[in-house]
């Protein structure tokens, strides 16, 4: 579903990527991790288009990262200030419906999966940060893209909350999606997969961690000594 070929980035003419390689070929969930400001947001957006990088090839489903192929196989959750504080959630979710000819019952199924029905006729700016994580979570599982990219998308969950997020992430991997997923919050990200990509060195290394603990030794000897 996904390639990436020798991919290089510089942002500030600070290199983010040097000839890095990352290929997702089969459905499931995989992490994305390293430390804030590493880069994870940044390797998102060039998979959406919405970066260019300076060399190297972005493939989704074997074709370029064009925005036509995006806006078909690819669902995006970015952090909480692509919302619009003075619109309510039902409106933000009426857009999404719009514009890719949803269901009506199946947004509001996917809102009721996640709880988010009951404040979804308040305005953003009167929401918790859990509550818009999960309007953001609603919004990338409604269009039913085979890829799907959620950016720290356990963020501000109480415990119940964050089951069902844990929930509806293992629930598209059962039916077939691809799910990446950013995250440096290792326990819960243990939660939901195994296999695990690290950002070091502007390159892009997979491993497949058996444990929150085994996440967490390798997290410390990759990060910890350069922090």
């Amino acid at each position: 579903m996904l390639t990436i070929e020798d991919l290089s980035f510089k942002f500030h003419r600070q290199s983010v990527f040097a000839h890095a390689q990352m290929q997702l070929l089969t459905p499931g969930v995989f992490g994305l991790v390293a430390p804030n400001g590493s880069g994870k947001s940044t390797l998102l957006n060039l998979i959406a288009g919405l970066l260019r990088p300076q060399s190297g090839t972005i493939t989704i489903d074997g074709q370029p990262n064009t925005t036509r192929q995006v806006f078909k196989q690819v669902a995006y959750l970015q952090d909480n200030r692509v919302l619009y504080p003075y619109l309510t959630g039902r409106a933000h979710l009426d857009f999404v419906a719009a514009t890719h000819h949803l269901d009506q019952a199946h947004v509001a199924a996917v809102a009721e999966q996640l709880k988010a029905s009951a404040f979804l006729d308040r305005r953003v700016r009167k929401y918790s940060l859990g509550m818009k994580q999960r309007l953001l979570m609603v919004m990338a599982l409604v269009t039913d893209a085979p890829l799907i990219l959620l950016d720290e998308p356990l963020n501000g969950l109480d415990p119940t909350c964050l089951r069902l997020v844990h929930e509806a992430i293992l629930a598209q991997a059962s039916q077939g999606k691809t799910v990446l997923v950013s995250s440096h919050n290792l326990p819960e990200l243990s939660r939901v997969t195994q296999d695990i990509w690290f950002l070091h060195d502007q390159q892009l290394q997979h491993e497949v961690v058996s444990s929150e603990q085994a996440a967490a030794t390798r997290y410390a000897e990759l990060y910890e000594a350069v922090e």
